[in-house]
């Protein structure tokens, strides 16, 4: 009977309500519970509306036992390892909210939950394993008063950092929230609903999803407006950092989250629970993270009380945790490589060394050679001394705060004019190629084209855990915006564009992405110790040029079998995660350390055949000379991938597609990167295209799943 009732916390009502307050929810200052499964904001229809009465929710009772009842089907998880994860970041809005997405019932669906079920299929055909989602919990996008100076529209809060409510999922991407206020109790399970069919379809499929999450600040009281209340009414000393009475702000968002207060790190994990039990998701990323690591005081602590608990939760021990590992103070905020483990080694980062390093050395910046070949090869001056494998580094070069792919190379300078404020990093490590902006320049183009590929490259064949934007698969432009926090349109995915690229540059993403995938033995690692040979000649040159064999040992019996098992049957390590020892290290990493990262293994060790191992020769030519790359003797070698060539010769299909290079030497132009391949066994001649949809299948899956997307609230939750 209560389902669908407002309701709301009155803490320490005043006596004399605030007499210039219009809406009874402010006079007696309502407060919203933390914990509140649904709020009476309104769904998707409504999005960016501005009315007189500003967003100011109450909380709402959903219907529990309508809860209880989704069908998932029997899907599960797929439970991937960290290591095998391929990261695709993206916005629920952005996805398919431009009138070019195709799908199905636009009007109700673009930019949804029940939007991007739809489109699928272009993950699974993409190669990614992994969604990596913006925020997704409610935020009032609402809440920026600034206008775009051209337009004069009002700009909004489009990603979403500035939570609102934490067990809500944003009401604003949902399709089948009932518009009548009559349907409360159906509103009140719309979002919840809609969520989970989007994960339980995700999974289906073989996608795992992360969530952003932004525990380090919150929405309330942004732009110096109180229209609700929450934490701060409760008990602000202790969900807040204060100094002297006042806010602090080592967010940039005007206050920061006393995550390490007892009850405050209680409340957060509890919010994590609900997402990773009730509504399945595979993992989160902390915004922010390091702001997690700060005592009462604002210092960062070594063992903090949060990450602790987190990371020793038993309910939550299968789930991936990535952390943002910096905050806005600098030096001590900058935890790169650093970040608590909390006593088990679970804690993946966002390497934003990799992201510097790989734009530097490939737009040719000097004597970046030994930097590239440390962060190609895993980071193992940041990882291995904690125990922490190349799998811990989330390697990414561009993501949703900066420049898209396309804009890297394109300009040198941000253009964030359209934001009305000055805002966004000036510091990019971009190259425009030779001329600013748009251009009709056939070799500026050309060349542009040629690095998105390079870099591509970079990412897709490093050790590491990959992570892309959404966009970067077709080369999005954000016209020079590198800060698109408050834009709606400017971010959208254009999906005829993406069309458009079907045959240059998302045919060259998503068969490099198989390429690793087909070769995870040299790429998705464990451990720092694999079978490299770095065959350029010197490592003093300040010119760009690496070249290295990479061999995929063939070992006689099961290398690590019984480490393999460990991993396997522990809980912790799904999300790549092991004991720390009390010298720090991993326990079950210490197996198999007879190299490191940036030096030379000796080729068919460990028991391995080195005649008859599958060998990868890849090279990186970043500069403005063409480059001879000597080949290895011994041994044919096949050309994979050169990204100077146009398509479809700049990649191959298959390994029987490839050309076989005579000589001694691969003349490689200038900027550009190779792929060569050595292999005697039939077995390791392998196929790239279409290994996750077969022909023909993609229609299917697409209809298959438009008549989810089509479905009621009734029918999903009776699993009629």
């Amino acid at each position: 009977p209560a389902s669908g009732l407002r309701y709301a916390w009155l803490v320490d009502p005043p006596e004399e309500p605030d007499p210039e307050a219009a809406d009874t929810r402010l006079r007696l200052r309502h407060v919203i519970d933390p914990c509140a499964r649904a709020l009476d904001s309104h769904g998707a229809y409504a999005w960016n509306v501005r009315t007189e009465s500003k967003y100011a929710p109450a909380s709402v009772i959903p219907d529990f036992h309508a809860m209880r009842n989704f069908n998932w089907e029997g899907v599960e998880s797929p439970g991937l390892l960290l290591k095998d994860l391929v990261i695709y970041e993206a916005h629920v809005r952005s996805f398919t909210r431009h009138p070019d997405s195709g799908v199905e019932h636009w009007d109700s669906q673009a930019g949804t939950f029940l939007g991007l079920v739809q489109k699928i299929p272009h993950l699974m055909r993409l190669g990614v394993n992994c969604v990596e989602l913006l925020p997704i919990f409610e935020f009032d996008e609402t809440a920026c008063p600034r206008v775009h100076p051209g337009t004069k529209q009002h700009l909004c809060n489009y990603w979403g950092y500035s939570t609102v409510s934490y067990c809500v999922p944003m009401q604003r991407y949902c399709a089948r929230m009932p518009q009548k206020e009559e349907h409360r109790a159906a509103r009140a399970v719309a979002a919840i609903t809609d969520f989970r069919t989007m994960v339980r379809e995700l999974h289906r499929h073989g996608i795992e999803v992360i969530l952003d999450v932004v525990f380090n600040h919150t929405g309330e009281g942004s732009w110096g407006e109180s229209n609700w209340f929450s934490l701060s009414a409760i008990a602000e000393s202790h969900y807040y950092l204060l100094s002297q009475g006042y806010h602090t702000n080592y967010t940039g968002c005007g206050n920061t989250v006393n995550a390490n207060d007892p009850t405050c790190a209680e409340w957060i994990i509890e919010c994590l629970r609900f997402w990773a039990l009730e509504m399945r998701v595979d993992g989160f990323r902390f915004d922010l993270a390091s702001s997690l690591c700060r005592g009462a005081d604002g210092q960062i602590t070594p063992d903090p009380l949060f990450v602790r608990r987190l990371t020793n939760d038993p309910l939550m021990s299968h789930v991936k945790l990535i952390a943002e590992p910096w905050d806005c103070a600098w030096p001590d905020g900058y935890l790169v490589g650093q970040f608590p483990s909390g006593g088990w080694v679970r804690w993946a980062e966002w390497n934003g060394k990799f992201r510097d390093t790989m734009r530097r050395f490939i737009k040719g910046d000097e004597g970046m050679t030994g930097e590239f070949a440390t962060r190609l090869c895993g980071s193992s001056d940041l990882y291995e001394e904690s125990g922490r494998g190349p799998c811990h580094s989330i390697n990414f070069i561009t993501a949703h705060d900066g420049f898209t792919l396309r804009d890297l190379v394109s300009f040198h300078k941000k253009n964030n004019s359209a934001n009305n404020e000055e805002s966004g990093e000036d510091n990019n490590h971009s190259w425009n190629c030779g001329q600013e902006g748009p251009t009709k320049n056939a070799e500026v183009l050309e060349l542009r084209e040629r690095q998105m590929r390079n870099l591509l490259a970079a990412l897709f064949l490093s050790a590491g855990t990959p992570m892309m934007l959404m966009g970067d698969e077709y080369g999005r432009s954000q016209g020079g915006n590198n800060n698109t926090w408050c834009q709606d349109e400017l971010n959208w995915f254009s999906w005829e564009d993406c069309a458009a690229e079907e045959a240059g540059l998302m045919r060259f993403c998503r068969l490099l992405i198989s390429l690793r995938r087909m070769h995870s033995d040299m790429f998705a690692r464990e451990d720092f110790a694999r079978s490299i040979e770095w065959t350029h000649e010197t490592w003093d040159d300040p010119y760009n040029f690496v070249s290295f064999v990479l061999r995929a040992p063939r070992p006689k019996e099961p290398a690590n079998s019984t480490l393999t098992s460990k991993l396997h049957s522990s809980a912790a390590s799904d999300a790549g995660g092991s004991k720390v020892s009390e010298d720090g290290r991993s326990r079950l990493s210490d197996a198999g350390r007879s190299g490191i990262a940036g030096s030379s293994a000796a080729a068919g060790g460990s028991g391995c055949d080195p005649y008859k191992a599958t060998s990868l020769l890849v090279a990186f030519n970043a500069g403005h000379e063409a480059h001879n790359c000597g080949l290895p003797a011994g041994s044919e070698w096949y050309r994979l991938m050169d990204s100077h060539l146009v398509a479809p010769l700049d990649i191959c299909d298959s390994d029987e597609d490839s050309q076989l290079i005579t000589g001694d030497n691969y003349v490689m132009a200038p900027y550009s990167c190779i792929v060569l391949k050595s292999w005697e066994d039939p077995a390791d001649s392998f196929q790239y295209e279409d290994l996750v949809l077969e022909c023909g299948q993609e229609e299917c899956v697409t209809e298959e799943l438009r008549r989810v997307a089509r479905r009621s609230l009734r029918e999903e939750l009776s699993g009629e």
